[in-house]
């Protein structure tokens, strides 16, 4: 933090160029903070969506296998049965994606 470094000033001027310097340094370490923060959040972003888009084709996947096994046709509207399990699919999905990108 010594970066003053004229000999003749006084006390109270040092001490208030030292202040100058660190209120500068705090600006400083804020706005890199600020964009590290901002670099973090659209990481996450971006991973949210691939892995949403990701979960939601695999559930889409397994959904027309179930319909296929079921005999249900392309036309017809999904089963109480099939519509439940993809539901339940889909919130299985949200929580281990919140788990693995959240950490929580």
């Amino acid at each position: 933090m010594e970066t003053t470094t004229v000999k003749m000033m006084t006390p109270a001027s040092r001490a208030a160029a030292l202040k100058r310097e660190k209120a500068a340094a705090a600006k400083l370490a804020r706005a890199a903070g600020k964009v590290a923060a901002a670099e973090r959040r659209a990481a996450d972003e971006a991973a949210w969506t691939q892995g949403m888009r990701k979960g939601r084709e695999e559930i889409e996947k397994k959904i027309q296998a179930l319909r296929k096994a079921m005999g249900v046709r392309k036309n017809e509207a999904n089963t109480a049965s099939i519509c439940e399990m993809k539901e339940r699919m889909e919130f299985e999905m949200l929580l281990a994606l919140r788990k693995e990108i959240l950490g929580e």
